[in-house]
């Protein structure tokens, strides 16, 4: 079994419309303390991977 991560991603648009979309995203823990950001541009789903393999790492490094 994988144990369940207290991490967690937030994302937003910050403007622009499909692949010229502006994402920031966010990786807070349990209280939500940000502990890592950043930003990327295109679609949803290439901004939230960008965002979990930030994750992934913060993780790895616990």
């Amino acid at each position: 079994m994988s144990e369940k991560s207290s991490l967690q991603i937030k994302l937003r648009r910050k403007g622009g419309v499909g692949p010229n979309s502006n994402w920031h995203w966010e990786v807070q823990d349990a209280d939500g303390k940000v502990l890592k950001t950043g930003s990327a541009v295109g679609e949803e789903h290439k901004a939230f991977a960008t965002a979990r393999i930030a994750k992934e790492k913060l993780e790895a490094g616990k």
